[in-house]
């Protein structure tokens, strides 16, 4: 049996994961620098719901093939 590589599901989370750490570290040296600009404080909390909804997205996918392997075991 052939282990299949990443998911779709899995390479899109991780994908979103680079994205997500681009954007907050372009915001945290937006914020560092000065002046505080409030969109930027709105666009880092978002920007962590993003890293928190891809991490999810790679948990249960883990689960799910964790489960398969159990079913098929």
């Amino acid at each position: 049996m052939e282990v299949p590589s990443l998911g779709s599901a899995s390479q899109a989370a991780i994908e979103g994961l680079k994205r997500a750490q681009e954007k907050t570290q372009q915001l945290a040296q937006n914020i560092a620098e000065g002046p505080l600009n409030p969109e930027d404080i709105v666009a880092l909390s978002l920007a962590a719901q993003d890293f928190k909804a891809n991490v999810a997205v790679l948990k249960t996918e883990n689960e799910t093939s964790k489960a398969l392997l159990d079913i098929m075991a």
